[in-house]
Order: C-alpha cells, then sequence, then structure tokens
C-alpha cells in the first residue's frame, strides 16, 4: 500500500525511536550504564530526523534536499499534532504526541501483510457499537478496510485472511471489546 511522505515519514521517525528503546533496554539489561541521561537516547534530535527524511527522498529517488521542505514538514505535522520539538539540554527533540501515535498506529494496520488463510476459512468481526462512540466505530471500520475485510452488512464483516492477532489489536486500542464479537466461519456466501 502507498502511503504519503508525512506517513513515511512519521512511521521511519517512530521505528527510529523503536530502535532507541532497544537499545536503552539492552544497555540496561546488559548494566552498561555509559550515558549521561537517558532522554538524550530515547528521542531523536532534529538534525537525525532531518538525516532521516533525506534518507527517505533518496529512496524516493528525489535528488532535491532543501531544509525549507524539512523544515515546512515538521511545521506541517506539528500544526496537526502530531509532533512536538522540545528542547532537552541544548539539543531540539522530536516527539510524537498521542495523537501522532495514533496516527502511526493506522500506519501500521495500513502496512499489515496480509495472508490468505490456509484453512480456507473466513474471520468474521461483528459488532454494535453504540452512538455516543461514533468516532471510535468509524476509525474501526476504516481499519477493518486496511485489514482486508469486506463488508457483509453495516456491522458485520467478513475476510478470508489471517487478521486475528491485528483485529484483536483493533478492538483492544479503541477499547471496544463489549461491542465486538470475533468468530471463525467456514463459508461465507456473498
Amino acid at each position: 500500500m502507498r502511503l504519503r511522505l508525512t506517513e513515511k515519514f512519521l512511521w521511519n521517525l517512530y521505528k527510529l525511536i523503536e530502535k532507541k528503546d532497544k537499545l536503552i533496554d539492552s544497555l540496561i539489561s546488559n548494566k552498561l550504564y555509559g550515558f549521561k541521561g537517558i532522554e538524550e537516547i530515547i528521542w531523536p534530535d532534529i538534525y537525525q530526523t532531518r538525516d532521516y527524511y533525506w534518507d527517505m527522498l533518496k529512496k524516493e529517488k528525489r535528488a532535491k534536499r532543501k531544509k525549507q521542505d524539512f523544515i515546512r514538514l515538521i511545521r506541517y505535522l506539528k500544526d496537526r499534532g502530531y509532533l512536538n520539538v522540545k528542547d532537552l539540554k541544548n539539543r531540539k527533540a522530536v516527539i510524537i504526541t498521542p495523537k501522532g501515535m495514533k496516527r502511526v498506529f493506522n500506519i501500521k494496520i495500513k502496512l499489515e501483510e496480509k495472508k490468505k488463510r490456509i484453512d480456507k476459512k473466513w474471520q468474521m468481526v461483528l459488532f454494535d457499537i453504540p452512538e455516543k462512540k461514533r468516532k471510535a466505530r468509524d476509525s474501526f471500520r476504516k481499519q477493518l478496510k486496511y485489514l482486508g475485510y469486506k463488508r457483509l452488512q453495516r456491522s458485520i464483516w467478513v475476510c478470508p485472511y489471517n487478521v486475528l492477532e491485528p483485529t484483536q489489536q483493533l478492538i483492544k486500542y479503541h477499547k471496544l471489546d463489549r461491542f465486538v464479537r470475533l468468530l471463525l466461519v467456514e463459508e461465507v456466501k456473498v
């Protein structure tokens, strides 16, 4: 699935932060306490983020590396509430906000690899989500489409792919446990 430049940037930034988290875990678990402050490692500084952006452009064969384009991208993501830029010990750090993490979660679902089930069964999702949770319901439907679900009825969706685990994560993420049922069915006649 094709991602927009802003989505690719957010996804790459998230992966960078994830790598740094794994580094911290290994340092702490190996009892290597040689760094000054944990905040120096967790968030990438603005220059490291810019280098990631330029590498991303190289991969897409966009030769232009303009400083203004990078600044515009950061400002765009900040204005939309996906990023914050903070000063930490004389360095500017880029931090993904909770709203940005929601966006990263959507990107992760878009990128989820879909494999057909070997047993030829279908994953079925039944839900009855109340009107007061309309935003969560609409987002849930949209993300079901990304996972490969097709609408059988308004609140009944089916999928021939092996997507049980991402579907369960989706339900947990939106806190819809009480309103959603998952079934595994042998046959679906559309």
